[in-house]
């Protein structure tokens, strides 16, 4: 009986730790403390590890660190995290979501980065089918990377799939 009583009082620690982890780490960004928000991420997510909380606040604790890590130029580190959140989202929806498309797009922008855009473009394609599910900020940051890589694409003489992104845009920007 104490076991369990001790297992309870370990997991609420777990889980208000690691609430209150993950809301700093989010006011952190906002104010541009990034220096802060790595350390509030990464123990947002060691808690959650530990405290074997939801693999939902785990898939979105690896997406919002991988954001960090792009922002400070950890590009490697961030697509490292990014797939992991992917993992966790495609196990429990065999269809794409609008979670899986924030994290497909955010896993594009650092591949691009890593001037890997023939692998960004790969996982921009499966966004395609739900792109337009996507309003105000999210869209627009939607219609730029499609935008980028398709011209990038272009470039490559990845042609065909680079004016398809490209008409994508065009679709996306007059549908608001």
């Amino acid at each position: 009986m104490l076991a369990l009583l001790v297992g309870c009082v370990s997991y609420s620690v777990d889980r208000n730790t690691s609430e209150r982890y993950f809301q700093i780490c989010g006011y952190a960004e906002h104010d541009g403390r990034l220096d802060i928000e790595v350390e509030k991420c990464y123990r947002t997510l060691i808690n959650v590890e530990w405290g074997k909380l939801s693999e939902d606040r785990k898939s979105e604790t690896l997406y919002n660190f991988a954001r960090v890590e792009r922002q400070l130029s950890k590009f490697a580190a961030a697509v490292f995290l990014l797939n992991q959140a992917l993992d966790i989202e495609e196990a429990k929806s065999e269809v794409a979501n609008e979670k899986i498309g924030r994290r497909l797009v955010e896993l594009s922008m650092n591949l691009a980065a890593m001037n890997r855009w023939k692998e960004g473009a790969l996982s921009l394609e499966r966004v395609i089918p739900i792109a337009h599910q996507f309003t105000g900020s999210e869209k627009k940051t939607i219609i730029s990377v499609f935008s980028i890589y398709g011209e990038q694409l272009i470039q490559l003489g990845e042609r065909e799939k680079g004016h398809s992104f490209v008409d994508l845009v065009k679709t996306l920007d007059g549908s608001e």
